[in-house]
C-alpha cells in the first residue's frame, strides 16, 4: 500500500516506508528525514502525523509543493523534482532515536544518493539528524542552523538547509525568512 515495503533487518523482516527516489540526477531537493513514523508507515506515505503535516503544509505555503486534492504530498514529490529518503529505515515512535550504528550506517548511503542524484538542496526535516551525521561522519562536534548552513555545503557538495519545523527555538521570523530563501533558491533566484 502506497509507498510500504518490507526491509530485512537481522533475521526479521520490517515493514517500513520505500525511499522516493529519481532513476538519476541531477535533482532539485534532496529530503532527509529521520525514520519512519509507526503511523506513516500504516498508511503508506511520508509525514501523516502531527509533525509531519506541518512539513507538507509548509512546503504548500510557499509555493514549494502543489499536490491535487485526494492525493498524498509524498506521491508529488517526484514531479517536483524533489526525493525524500530516511537516515534509518526501521520505523519509531516520535522520540525514539536512531543507534549510533544506524546513523554512521545512514549518513554513508545519504553520502552515496547524494554523489549518484546530484541534488541541489539537501534538506533536512531535523536538524539533530544533520548534527549527528556531521558529529559521527564528519568529526564536527559544532551545530548546524535552522535554513542555510553555506559553511557546511562543500562537505556534501549541495546547498544546505535544515527545515524550521515549528515549535522548535527558530522564531517565526526565522523560519519565514529561511522558507523564503528556499523558494527563491529551488527558483533559481539568487539568495544572499
Amino acid at each position: 500500500m502506497g509507498h510500504q515495503t518490507l526491509i530485512q533487518v537481522g533475521d526479521q523482516r520490517v515493514k517500513t516506508l520505500a525511499d522516493i527516489l529519481p532513476s538519476r540526477g541531477p535533482m532539485r531537493m534532496l529530503i532527509v528525514a529521520k525514520t519512519p513514523a509507526l503511523s506513516s508507515v500504516e498508511v503508506g506515505h511520508y509525514f501523516q502525523g502531527r509533525h509531519g503535516s506541518m512539513l507538507w503544509n509548509r512546503l504548500r505555503d510557499y509555493g514549494l509543493l502543489d499536490v491535487m486534492a485526494g492525493t498524498y504530498e509524498d506521491d508529488a514529490l517526484l514531479a517536483h523534482g524533489y526525493g525524500i529518503t530516511d537516515v534509518a529505515k526501521v520505523p519509531r515512535n516520535f522520540g525514539n532515536e536512531p543507534t549510533a550504528e544506524e546513523y554512521t550506517a545512514g549518513s554513508a548511503r545519504i553520502l552515496e544518493l547524494i554523489a549518484r542524484l546530484e541534488p541541489t538542496v539537501l534538506m533536512f526535516v531535523y536538524k539533530k539528524v544533520l548534527d549527528e551525521m556531521l558529529r559521527l561522519s564528519f568529526d564536527r562536534p559544532g551545530k548546524s542552523n535552522y535554513g542555510f548552513n553555506p559553511d557546511l555545503d562543500d562537505l556534501f557538495g549541495s546547498v544546505l538547509f535544515v527545515f524550521p519545523m515549528p515549535g522548535t527555538p527558530c522564531t517565526r521570523a526565522e523560519a519565514v525568512k529561511a522558507m523564503s530563501g528556499l523558494a527563491d533558491r529551488l527558483a533559481g533566484r539568487r539568495v544572499s
